[in-house]
């Protein structure tokens, strides 16, 4: 969660819808987590800065009637678990334990056993621990991944450092998405924390095998010489970062099913997937409004039956996401040209699904009389 290595998030369009209903519904504040709304997109080339493709945000917002949210991952974690764990919630006050490693699931018996021996037993696992899953590798078997051939290195960045220096104030001349598209490089900024940082992943070929997501001995000068060739704005925003991490990008096969009994994924654990379509942590939220419209009214004895629902909901739609964004990114090539799919090809896919409304209609067609009784905070009922 460290914000000076790049730790931010897009929320697009899918998932701001989610979090809207929720805002109304659980208390979600998205003030407290330091939201901002860019007010335009662009993609430029890497060499002169000329523009390739801009939109404005809001010609996207009102057709999707949904706002497109930038977090700090810090300050929306943190907002997060504070909406969790408010007495003003919905529900029973969940219990937080941290430090908690999880070594393996058995789903006969309901348990998460720890590490350090503790056993936890409840009727539903639910692994959400990341795309080395722990929980996953013990229910399903290794689950594979794979390299794209490519890393990112992440930063953060002042925007008053990068407003008072005239080398760099093009970059943040207004609230603006920036996607650098170079012949076989990326640099996405954007901007969270109220506008205070502006975060960079900057993303380049490289075989070396980084399973250890932040590498510590990267310097800001390596990132730096890697996007020495950029147009000079680019390694001078760079020199200003702090330091930074380097990413290996790696993504999880498609799966064929995400759960097992009393246990199901979700999150990066069921489909890690790389940065170039901003679609991890909104599959995450999907995710997450799947399980709580399909566990809805559940029994203990329910629990299995519901969470094949949530299979069949997902699979199909997580596979389609991944192989979009395998597409979105940067190919490797000799040419010094530019020559890419807008990062607008596969968007409608994304924007237009309505998650909520979709789980309803899959529990109806499974004999689950549920309906949305309120459009704006998504809750349901049985009829």
């Amino acid at each position: 969660m460290n914000e000076e290595l790049g730790a931010a998030i897009t929320l697009s369009i899918n998932a701001s819808r989610l979090l809207r209903s929720s805002i109304e519904r659980a208390g979600f504040d998205k003030v407290k987590a330091g939201y901002v709304e860019a007010e335009k997109f662009q993609e430029l080339h890497w060499k002169d800065l000329s523009v390739i493709l801009e939109w404005q945000s809001s010609l996207v917002t009102e057709r999707y009637k949904e706002p497109w949210w930038y977090f700090s991952r810090k300050d929306v974690h943190e907002e997060l678990k504070r909406a969790a764990l408010s007495p003003d919630g919905l529900g029973s006050i969940p219990r937080l334990v941290l430090g908690a490693h999880v070594e393996r699931v058995d789903v006969q018996s309901h348990t998460a056993v720890l590490s350090s021996g503790e056993r936890f037993q409840g009727d539903v696992i639910i692994g959400a621990d990341g795309i080395r899953s722990a929980s996953g590798n013990s229910v399903f078997g290794k689950l594979q991944t794979v390299p794209e051939g490519l890393s990112a290195y992440r930063c953060m960045i002042r925007s008053e450092k990068l407003k008072e220096n005239p080398a760099t104030a093009i970059l943040v001349d207004s609230t603006k998405v920036l996607m650098l598209i170079g012949p076989n490089r990326r640099i996405v900024a954007y901007p969270c924390s109220n506008w205070n940082w502006i975060n960079f992943v900057c993303i380049f070929p490289d075989n070396k095998d980084r399973r250890l997501q932040w590498n510590d001995t990267v310097t800001v000068q390596e990132m730096v010489e890697t996007f020495q060739d950029f147009h000079p704005s680019i390694p001078a925003a760079l020199s200003m970062a702090s330091n930074t991490g380097i990413w290996q990008l790696r993504d999880r096969v498609p799966l064929q099913t995400l759960v097992k009994g009393c246990y199901a994924m979700i999150g990066d654990a069921a489909h890690a997937m790389g940065p170039h379509q901003g679609q991890g942590a909104c599959q995450a939220l999907e995710d997450a409004e799947a399980l709580r419209i399909t566990l809805k009214g559940a029994t203990r004895c329910d629990v299995s039956a519901r969470l094949k629902i949530y299979d069949e909901l997902r699979v199909e739609r997580i596979a389609k996401v991944m192989e979009y964004t395998r597409a979105m990114a940067p190919s490797t090539t000799d040419s010094r040209e530019v020559n890419h799919t807008t990062t607008q090809t596969y968007s409608d896919y994304y924007w237009s699904y309505k998650i909520t409304q979709d789980a309803v209609a899959l529990m109806r067609k499974h004999g689950h009389a549920l309906k949305v009784v309120d459009e704006v905070t998504g809750e349901v009922e049985f009829e």
